[in-house]
Order: structure tokens, then C-alpha cells, then sequence
């Protein structure tokens, strides 16, 4: 699993004319399918560690020794209505090449959701998710699926995100996009499952590269983070006298996060032929489309929400750390010319959290956001403090042990340990007695 990522000049939310909006959402029959949950990746952007865990094939997911802090935001999927009997989960496709309802999109739909979340966050790795019934391969025997040439998708998290209009439209600002390319299928492949695959993606490390974030910034501060919008509490581009960071004007910072997906054969994703045409020297089988979505859920039990299909309301809005609003939006991304606007399509939601069974289908309803978790810094601030347990991890404290450990990283080739060797400071992309001296300088220096 390849990644790029960009920042918030690529992509902007602006006001326009030609975007229109139902003075309600509209509401969405749900695609039901049987899903499987695949497996769980956890992938280090700074180092490359990468670890997968075939869930499918009875592997625990248990946590790895160095991922960060606890969940700070979460809206998980799962059986919410367990109690009642339901363990059914439920699938939306997003991008769906062969679907002939009505409610289909087109290839390279956005779905976006939102929530509140405390001011001056700083996320430090995230959970992305997807569905898939792309077929995928195992070449290299090692039960993993490969990974699909082509088969693509963008995260975008994003500052200033309610989904009311005008808001929606003209204040909601990107934080920064990740694509991840070559997402795995179904391995191996059959007709009565969509694989569902999860995956923790590490945005810093111990030292070396950092793409941690930081949410609603109130200060210009960013708190340790590498990545921000700088004073949104001073923005107002609505004009509606309310800070931008804050619509509701509850306390909190509104935020959202999108996922569109890349289909096969659609575009050049790694530009092979080093021109700028996106549509030319694309990326695998066109021929190779298929259905990709994502899975809808209520946030984790115990955060309030509700609603219902007859009488749908804004609920959610609250001091509770993983409350969202019960709808999600649609946009169109239909100009690859790369001048970054965008059209929102229309607000939607499913019908709500009621766990009653549906008298045709025999399922409930799903909420109308789908998953997405958070997490924060780790416990562990110190990036000289590499080792000390008897596991390897760091104990709190600097010694000989730490010293040790960078040596052993350093003569082994480790990427991570490229601290440094650029005029600004920053790493070069070599090994050398430059990296030691930065290494042994920020030992010595201690930590906070």
C-alpha cells in the first residue's frame, strides 16, 4: 500500500451559484451486503513499517507496541442493535460501476461527513476504511492479498466542516490529503462477501518524519503538530458574524474528513510517462472496475444520537468527544483539470438509529456517517527516547539503551534514522555522520 500526501492548497470549498441544496436531506435506501472484515493494516508513514493482520483468517488485531496515544474521536461501525438480535453491517457504494439504481453516483464521488471535536487537536494517526469486491491476487504466497493496480483512494481531513449551507459550501477548509494506491481486495475472491479491510495509518514516529495534524487552531499555535490552518476562531467567510471554527457555536470545533475512491484504469496515478495528463498512462485494467464503498454505523455506544425517518433533526451537537450529526454529503469532483473546486451534491442520511427491523429487508437502519477514528499523541513525547523495556519499547527515560538502539537502526539502513543533513535541518535522504550528530546533540539536550 503506496501513499502521497498534499496539503490544503490542492483542494478548496468554494461558493458558487450553480451549488443547490434541499432545505432537508434526503434520505437513502442502504446497500445491503455481507461483509467480511478482511484484515487490519497498520502502516508507518515515517518509517514503512507496515504489519498486516488477516482478521478473515482468525488473526487478532492486537495492538502494535509503538502506535500512538488513545482514541480521541471515534465513530465506529459495528452492531450498535446487538441487543435486538441485528449483527448485520452496512455497505454504501460510493463508487459503484455497474449499479443501475437510481441512487448511484458516478465514478470519483466524495462522501463527506463532519462532527465537533475540542479546539487546538493534534491527531497523531488515523483509521481509514474500505469495501471492496475488487479481485485481488496473492503472487508472492503469503496468504496477503497484493494489492490492486489502479485502486485508489483520498482521505481529506478538514477545519471549519458543518453540514448546513452556506457552511458546507463556503468555510470548509482542508487539513491535508492523503492517497493511498495498490488498496487490497477480496482474497480470495467469491460472490457471497465484500471484503472490508481497516487500516491505522502512523502519521509520525519517534524521530524522522511527521505528518500529525492539528484541528480548529485558535492561536496560530500548533501545538507540536506539522500540519495547520492557522487562526480559524478570526475567520468568517460566510459573513454570518460566527467564526468559521465554530458554526453552531457550541464550544467545540467543527470538522469533517471525505474518502473518494480511484478506480482502475481511470487515472495516472504514479506518472509513469512524467507528463501532467492525469488521463494518460493510467494505472491498471480498465476493465477491472468495480464496486468500492465505504461501511455506515452509529458512533461507538453510549453517545447520544438519534433520529428518525419521519422526523429528522440535528441532534448531535454536544460536549461528547465522537458525537456526529446523523447525515452525510455527497460532492462531484468532475474537473480533472485540477483547478480544485468542487459541487455539493446534496445532504443524505439513512434514517437513523432506531433498531426496529425493516418489514422487507429484516435489518435496521443505519446512521447516516460512516467510520472514522482518531487518535492522539502517545504517551511517549521524548523522540530520542527509542527503547529501554525489555520489549524494546521506550521506557520514559534516556540511557545508554537509547544510544544503542539509534546505532543498531543507523547500521542496519533504517530510513527513520535520517534525522538530518539539509541546510533547513531537515533529513536528506542519506545515511551519514551527520545523522549520528543530531541523534547524539538531541540526547544530550534531554527532553521536556
Amino acid at each position: 500500500m503506496h501513499y502521497t500526501h498534499s496539503f490544503s492548497s490542492l483542494l478548496l470549498v468554494a461558493c458558487a451559484g450553480s451549488i443547490s441544496h434541499a432545505s432537508y436531506p434526503i434520505q437513502l435506501e442502504p446497500t445491503a451486503a455481507n461483509i467480511r472484515h478482511a484484515g487490519h493494516i497498520y502502516f508507518n508513514i515515517a518509517t514503512g513499517e507496515k504489519v498486516t493482520t488477516l482478521i478473515d483468517a482468525g488473526d487478532r488485531q492486537d495492538a502494535v507496541s509503538l502506535q500512538p496515544g488513545s482514541e480521541i474521536w471515534i465513530a465506529d461501525t459495528g452492531a450498535q442493535c446487538a441487543d435486538q438480535g441485528f449483527s448485520t453491517e452496512f455497505f454504501f457504494g460510493l463508487d459503484d460501476a455497474d449499479a443501475t439504481t437510481p441512487t448511484s453516483l458516478s465514478l470519483n464521488a466524495m462522501c463527506l461527513d463532519w462532527g465537533d471535536i475540542a479546539p487546538d487537536t493534534v491527531v497523531d494517526m488515523v483509521q481509514v476504511h474500505w469495501v471492496s469486491d475488487h479481485a485481488d491476487t496473492d503472487t508472492d504466497s503469503d496468504s496477503i492479498a497484493d494489492g490492486i493496480e489502479g485502486f485508489a483512494a483520498n482521505w481529506i481531513y478538514w477545519d471549519a466542516m458543518n453540514g448546513r449551507s452556506p457552511q458546507l459550501d463556503c468555510t470548509a477548509l482542508p487539513i491535508i490529503l492523503f492517497q493511498l494506491e495498490s488498496l487490497p481486495g477480496e482474497y480470495p475472491e467469491d460472490t457471497a462477501t465484500l471484503a472490508f479491510w481497516t487500516a491505522d495509518i502512523d502519521l509520525g514516529a519517534s524521530f524522522g518524519t511527521s505528518l500529525t495534524f492539528e484541528i480548529g487552531d485558535t492561536d496560530s499555535d500548533k501545538q507540536g503538530a506539522s500540519v495547520h490552518n492557522p487562526r480559524l476562531d478570526l475567520q468568517d467567510n460566510d459573513s454570518d458574524s460566527i467564526p468559521d471554527i465554530d458554526h453552531d457555536n457550541d464550544g467545540l470545533a467543527d470538522w469533517g474528513w471525505s474518502i473518494q475512491f480511484i478506480q482502475p484504469g481511470t487515472v495516472d496515478l504514479d506518472n509513469a510517462d512524467s507528463d501532467d495528463d492525469i488521463l494518460t498512462g493510467i494505472d491498471g485494467d480498465p476493465a477491472a472496475l468495480a464496486t468500492a464503498g465505504i461501511v455506515f454505523g452509529s458512533p461507538t455506544p453510549g453517545h447520544a444520537e438519534m433520529d428518525t425517518a419521519g422526523n429528522w433533526e440535528w441532534v448531535s451537537d454536544g460536549p461528547t468527544a465522537g458525537v456526529t450529526e446523523d447525515a452525510f454529503a455527497l460532492a462531484s469532483t468532475t474537473n480533472p483539470d485540477g483547478s480544485g473546486l468542487m459541487t455539493i451534491a446534496g445532504t443524505f442520511f439513512f434514517g437513523g438509529l432506531e433498531c426496529v427491523a425493516d418489514p422487507t429487508f429484516g435489518q435496521y437502519t443505519p446512521a447516516a456517517h460512516f467510520q472514522a477514528i482518531l487518535y492522539g499523541v502517545g504517551s511517549v513525547a521524548c523522540p530520542w527516547d527509542i527503547a529501554g523495556n525489555p520489549d524494546g519499547t521506550p521506557d520514559g527515560s534516556l540511557n545508554f539503551l537509547d544510544v544503542s538502539a539509534y546505532l543498531s537502526l543507523f547500521s542496519q539502513g533504517e530510513p527513520c534514522t535520517d534525522l538530518a543533513g539539509n541546510p533547513d535541518g531537515t533529513p536528506d535522504g542519506q545515511l551519514n555522520f551527520i545523522d549520528l550528530s543530531a541523534f547524539l546533540a538531541g540526547f544530550a539536550a534531554g527532553c521536556p
